[in-house]
Formats: structure tokens, sequence, C-alpha cells
């Protein structure tokens, strides 16, 4: 029960937050393109349109990634992208993948999601990377490497004790009827989903 009333928080907190990124971004924004058309009428209003395209597109990436129905590797892929481009990501994907179900790859992004910010919020980024994708006969598996040049911080290996991230990672368990397991070593840190 506690499970499910972590996802409907996480949900709304969510959805509260996109809606104010469209009232207090979009919208404002619209309505600027629509008093300069007001006010300059003939001249061009290319830039803040484009702007305004780009949120959009961006808040619609927020809210599902394109490839949700496409392709697990695409999907990932296009996730990764968010991540800071100080960090060498080295992927394993491969090009060809079975139809996987809409609410497992969104599982996966979010536990892709809340391992970038708990990322970022340590003071050293690691050195590199590696996520692979792999169909096995029976279960798919997703495996992010992260080598650090002296030491995994103290913070990521006390990440699995969090419930931010302990709840996305039951939720991913129960939903997917899946697997998340870590190992660690002094300056390695690796994350395994299975399903």
């Amino acid at each position: 029960m506690q499970l499910l009333r972590w996802w409907h928080r996480h949900q709304a907190r969510w959805l509260t937050c996109e809606a104010d990124r469209i009232r207090n971004g979009l919208l404002q924004d619209l309505f600027a393109v629509r008093r300069q058309l007001e006010l300059q009428a003939g001249e061009n209003g290319l830039g803040t349109v484009e702007h305004l395209y780009a949120d959009l597109d961006a808040l619609g990436n927020r809210l599902s990634s394109p490839y949700v129905q496409e392709s697990l590797p695409l999907a990932i892929q296009h996730a990764l992208g968010d991540w800071p481009p100080a960090l060498v990501l080295k992927l394993d994907l491969p090009t060809d993948w079975p139809d996987e179900p809409a609410e497992h790859i969104s599982l996966l992004l979010l536990g892709l999601n809340h391992l970038r910010h708990a990322l970022m919020a340590e003071a050293s980024l690691p050195q590199s990377i590696h996520v692979c994708l792999v169909e096995q006969a029976e279960a798919k598996q997703l495996t992010l490497d992260l080598t650090y040049g002296d030491k995994v911080p103290p913070g990521l290996l006390t990440l699995w004790e969090s419930e931010d991230w302990l709840y996305p990672v039951a939720t991913f368990e129960v939903l997917s009827q899946g697997q998340v397991s870590y190992r660690y070593g002094s300056n390695t840190l690796e994350w395994i989903f299975d399903w």
C-alpha cells in the first residue's frame, strides 16, 4: 500500500510540475507572441515561435518519450541525451529489439531519470558510464556500469536505502515482474535491471 501511495504522490508531483511549466512558461510565451503579432503586424516573430515550439517539444518529451511506442533502445538513447554532456557514455544498444510494453519502457526510463538525478547530486561525476541492453533466452537486462577515477561517492552507495530510489525500484519490480540489483567495487558501480 505504501508503494501505491508513493506512486500516486510521485505522479501527482510530476503532473503538477508539468502543469506549472505550461502555465508559467508556455502560456506566458504564447501570450507574448500574440501581443507581438498584434502590435507588430507584418513583422516576423519567428524567434519567439521557434522558442515556443522547442518548449512544447521538450514538454512532450518529458511527458513521454517519443520512442516509447517504437523501441526500447531508441527510448534509452533518447533519454540519455538529457544526461550531462560531461559524462562519457558508451552505449551497447541493439538495433533490433522485440516489442516491449510501453509501461515497461516508461518504468525503465523512470529508473534512468532517478539515476541521473542521483549522479547530478554528487560532487564528482563518473569518468565513464557503459550502458548495455541485452536479450537473453528467457529474460532481458539493462546494465549501467559506472567507473570513477578515485572511488564511488558514498551517496551512491547508500542510494539503495533512499526512498527516492527504493520506491522507483520497487515499482519497477512489482509492475514489470523484474528485479533491480547493484554491485560495487572501490571505483565501480553497476546497476542491473532484469525483467
